[in-house]
This record gives structure tokens, sequence and C-alpha cells, in this order.
């Protein structure tokens, strides 16, 4: 008799194992969205900051084209034509400089603007995942599936594919620096400024390639991690409220912004004006 007591007493303890496993699976999953969040915060500040450091170069470059010009205009009225030559050639540098910077201070804006509304898609996540936490430990052994189908995708969606490296947003400060360089301090420094443009021209464009090259292979993890998304939201949408097409929605418009964004590098770095 006392062996079936037993007996009992194993066979309605290993139903409560079982939902203890099922709950400790979750908040892993919870804690990784977090993380996710945090290196996202990280990296959308860092963006924005890059994007404001540019545009305080592109305000030096626009007064060194307008010293330029007037020191041009100056050496024409004293006869010195060679001068005033070489002077435009650097002006002509240096505005061509400017219009690649303002078109990384516009992939910038723009890859910030994705960042912050991946930003809002990964908190609503981490709320709804919060919520299912908090329905696992109140739910029976035996209705486990809701508690398993969520972690597992959200484990599986949020691991290698989901940590976005912006290394290659690491901004050339030394690049733009170099654009300020063939300013004349003098006007019998001009030749020694064209020169030291043209022996740095080749590595400046290597390095702008390199970062529109960058830009382009972490926007495409982003797509990927979308299109990921989307796969699932659909598999789930069966079964959920109308809120959630509204998620999906704007999951969706997200993805076309991205790919958008990606042609248009393509053709930038096909079409742009690379010597």
């Amino acid at each position: 008799m006392m062996a079936l007591n037993l007996g009992a007493v194993s066979a309605q303890w290993r139903p409560c194992s079982r939902l203890k496993t099922l709950c400790l699976a979750s908040p892993p999953a919870t804690d990784n969205l977090r993380q996710q969040l945090d290196n996202l915060h990280k990296e959308a500040d860092t963006t924005r900051a890059k994007a404001n450091n540019a545009r305080l170069r592109l305000m030096r470059l626009s007064e060194a084209v307008e010293k330029l010009r007037r020191q041009a205009a100056v050496s024409v009225q004293t006869g010195k034509e060679y001068d005033a030559r070489e002077l435009l050639f650097q002006k002509k540098k240096v505005t061509q400089a400017m219009e690649k910077l303002k078109s990384r201070i516009e992939l910038l804006d723009e890859l910030s603007a994705k960042l912050n509304e991946v930003i809002s898609m990964k908190e609503t996540l981490l709320i709804e995942n919060m919520a299912l936490d908090h329905d696992a430990s109140e739910t029976e052994a035996t209705s486990p599936v809701r508690i398993v189908s969520p972690t597992k995708e959200n484990s599986v969606t949020s691991d290698d594919d989901q940590h976005l490296d912006l290394n290659s947003l690491q901004c050339q400060e030394e690049e733009e620096e170099e654009e300020l360089r063939i300013i004349p301090e003098s006007e019998s420094k001009n030749e020694e400024s064209i020169v030291d443009k043209r022996r740095t021209g080749a590595n400046n464009v290597y390095t702008y390639d390199d970062f529109m090259k960058g830009i382009d292979q972490q926007l495409d993890k982003i797509e990927q991690e979308l299109e990921t998304f989307l796969r699932y939201s659909n598999l789930l949408l069966g079964h959920k409220k109308k809120p959630e097409y509204s998620k999906v929605h704007h999951a969706t418009e997200i993805l076309a912004g991205i790919r958008r964004i990606r042609n248009r590098i393509t053709t930038i770095r096909q079409t742009g004006d690379i010597q």
C-alpha cells in the first residue's frame, strides 16, 4: 500500500516538472531581446552622431569653397591667372567632396530612421514576450503549446542574424580632414596642396566605396531579419486579432524602404563620380 502511494505522488509530480522546464525556457528569449534592443540603441546613437559630425564637416567645406572663390577673384584682379586656375581647380575638388558628403548624410539619416523603426518593432515584440512569460507561469502542464511556440520562434530569430554590426559605418574622419588640407595658407603653397590632394585621391575613393559597401551589407542583414519576421507572422496570423495585421503591414513598409535604399546605394556605386 505504501508503494502504491509513492507511485501516485511520483505520477502527480512529473507534470509540474515539465511545467517548470517550459516556464524557464522563456526568460532567455526575453533577455536576448533586451540585449538586441541595447545594441540597436547604441547603433542608432552612433549613426546619429556620425550624421551630425558630417554636417559640421559640410559647413567647414562650404566655408572653404567660399574662401577659395574669393582668393581666385583676387588672383584674377591682380593678373595672376595661373594661380586663379589652380584655386578654381581646388574649389572644384572641394565641391565634389561636398556632394559625396551630402549623399552620405542623407544615407545616414535614412538608416537612422530605419533603425528607429526596427527598435520600435523590437520593443513591441519584447512587451508581447514579457506578457507570454507571465501567461506561461500560470499555464497548466496540459496546455504547453502557447508557451513553447513563441519562445522557440523568438530564440530562432534572435541569434546571429539579429545582431547589427555597424562597424563598417565608422566614418573616415581622416578623409574629410584631407579635403580641408587643400585650402592654401598662402598663395605660395597652392601647387603643394594640389599634389597632396592628388596623392590622397585614390585612398579617398577606396574608403568611400568601402563605406557604401558596408552600409549595403548591414541593410542586407536587416532585410533578412524582416523577411524572417514576416514569414513567422504570416504563419501565426490565422489566430491573431486585427491589430496584428497593422504590425505586419508596418514591417512590410520598412522592408520596402530598406530595399529602396539598397537599390539607391547600388546605383551610386555604379554611376557615382568615382575616379
